[in-house]
C-alpha cells in the first residue's frame, strides 16, 4: 500500500542555478557570519518574482544565526545578492516557511536560544529556551508587516511551506518540540487568528511534516522518521483530526521532504531516497493522490562515500518547490558539507519540466 509504481509523468531538468554560495567555511573564523546556509523555502511573490529564504550563520543554531533572502525576476535562472531579512539580537533565527493566500504571502519562522546536549542521540536533543512562531505578512512581496507571535506558538516549530485549502482555510505543518508530535497551525478567518490542531505520531519519532490537499478535499501528511521510510496520515476535516500514521514503502532518510500539488492535481514528492543518507535528492510524481509514485528523477547528489567521510560529510537535502505560470517547477535545496575544521552550506536551484 502507498507504494511505488512507474507512471506516465516524465520529469526533466531544464536549468540550474545557485541561490547563495558560502563566503567562508571555518566556523571558528570571526569573519564567518554566513558560511552555513540551510533549510530554504521558496514562494512566488504577488508581483511574479520568486523569493527564497533560509537561515544562515557560521554553523547551525549559532546565536547570531539570521534569515537571508534572495529574489529572482527570471524564473530562477539567476538570483539577486542575498539580503538580511530578519535577525533577532542574541537569538537564533531559523526555519522560515511560506504560506500563499490569494493576495497575501505569509512568512512564519522561529527564534530562540538553543543548547546542545552531547551524546544524547545521533540528532542531539535541543534543550533550553524553545523556539516560538513569529510571522510576517505581505501583499506585494516588498514590504512586510510583522505580526505578534502566535498565541499557540510556543513549543512548536515549522519547516515546510503551508497550503491554502480549496475551501479557504490556511494550514501550516508544524512539529511540537518538547513532546514530538506533528500537526498544523490553522486559520479559518484569513489569518486573523491561528490555532494548533492535530497530533500525529509514529513509533520511530517524527519531525518536519509536509502536507498537500488531495483531489477529494482530504489533506495528506508525510512524516520524516528515523525508520528508513516515510509515514503517512490523512485528515478529512481540514486538519482538525488525523488518522493514525501508517508506514509507506517509500524509502527515505531522516530528513525534511516536500509534497507539492501541481495545478493539474498531480502531486510531486521531493525527498532523499535513501534509508539513511541525505543523498541523493530525488523528485517523483503521483497521478492517483499518492497511492503510487512514478520513476524518480535525481535532482542532486554527492559522491558515494562522502556522506560518511569523517573529514567532510556531504548531503543534499531540505527541498522546497514552487510552480511557475507556464507549468515548470523551481526547486531549491541545501548543499552541505560538515567536518571538524570546516562547515558550509550553499543554496542550490533547479528548474524541472513535468510532462
Amino acid at each position: 500500500m502507498f507504494g511505488v509504481l512507474l507512471a506516465a509523468a516524465v520529469l526533466e531538468i531544464v536549468g540550474r542555478s545557485t541561490v547563495y554560495q558560502h563566503p567562508h567555511s571555518d566556523p571558528y573564523d570571526p569573519r564567518n557570519r554566513t558560511g552555513f546556509n540551510h533549510a530554504a523555502n521558496i514562494a512566488e511573490l504577488p508581483d511574479g518574482r520568486l523569493m527564497a529564504i533560509w537561515f544562515s550563520g557560521p554553523y547551525e543554531a549559532a546565536v547570531n544565526q539570521l534569515l537571508l533572502a534572495s529574489y529572482s525576476s527570471n524564473e530562477g535562472k539567476t538570483w539577486s545578492k542575498a539580503v538580511e531579512f530578519q535577525d533577532f539580537p542574541r537569538r537564533s533565527d531559523f526555519d522560515p516557511a511560506f504560506l500563499r493566500d490569494t493576495n497575501r504571502l505569509w512568512l512564519f519562522f522561529s527564534a530562540g536560544r538553543w543548547i546542545r546536549w552531547p551524546f544524547v542521540s545521533n540528532e542531539q536533543e535541543n534543550v533550553g529556551e524553545r523556539s516560538f512562531q513569529i510571522y510576517h505578512r505581505s501583499t506585494d512581496g516588498k514590504t512586510w508587516t510583522p505580526v505578534a507571535e502566535a498565541a499557540t506558538g510556543r513549543g512548536i516549530n515549522c519547516r515546510n511551506n503551508g497550503i491554502k485549502l480549496t475551501t479557504g482555510e490556511l494550514l501550516l505543518p508544524v512539529t511540537r518540540m518538547r513532546a514530538p508530535g506533528a500537526g498544523v497551525l490553522k486559520s479559518a478567518d484569513g489569518g486573523k487568528t491561528w490555532k494548533h490542531t492535530g497530533e500525529v505520531a509514529t513509533p520511530q519519532g517524527q519531525d518536519e511534516p509536509t502536507i498537500v490537499e488531495l483531489k477529494s478535499g482530504a489533506v495528506m501528511m508525510f512524516l520524516r522518521t528515523g525508520g528508513g521510510a516515510l509515514w503517512r496520515a490523512i485528515s478529512r476535516d481540514k486538519g482538525e483530526t488525523w488518522s493514525a500514521a501508517e508506514k509507506t514503502t517509500i524509502v527515505a532518510a531522516r530528513s525534511s521532504h516536500s509534497l507539492f500539488r501541481l495545478k493539474d492535481g498531480r502531486i510531486v514528492l521531493t525527498h532523499n531516497a535513501h534509508e539513511r543518507y541525505r543523498n541523493p535528492l530525488t523528485m517523483r510524481v503521483s497521478e492517483d493522490d499518492g497511492a503510487t509514485w512514478g520513476e524518480p528523477l535525481v535532482i542532486a547528489s554527492v559522491p558515494a562515500g562522502s556522506e560518511t567521510d569523517p573529514k567532510l560529510r556531504r548531503q543534499v537535502s531540505y527541498p522546497s518547490v514552487v510552480q511557475l505560470a507556464g507549468g515548470d517547477l523551481v526547486v531549491v535545496w541545501s548543499d552541505i558539507g560538515i567536518g571538524d575544521e570546516t562547515q558550509y552550506g550553499d543554496i542550490r536551484c533547479a528548474r524541472v519540466r513535468v510532462k
